[in-house]
């Protein structure tokens, strides 16, 4: 498994894919907080599962309050400060 950083993946590009292509793994990082991960197609974890139950589910979740009021934006830049 390779990491490496938005900022020098977006310089070596062409690089990493190759990595991915020969079936290795990349993770991709930003300020030292893994944000995604980068696998070749044909990797058999990579598959994609249904969901065992639906998602409205959640809301029955004690603890779990849904906020209409708050954007989506708002929420993420909040995140990111609290990092």
């Amino acid at each position: 498994m390779n990491v490496v950083n938005v900022a020098i993946l977006k310089e070596k590009l062409s690089y990493y894919l190759n990595l991915v292509k020969s079936g290795e793994e990349v993770v991709v990082t930003s300020h030292r907080h893994q944000v995604a991960r980068i696998l070749p197609v044909t990797n058999p974890s990579a598959e994609i599962t249904e969901p065992t139950r639906p998602v409205k589910d959640l809301r029955k979740i004690k603890g779990i309050k849904l906020r209409r009021t708050v954007s989506g934006v708002k929420s993420l830049v909040d995140d990111r400060r609290r990092r």
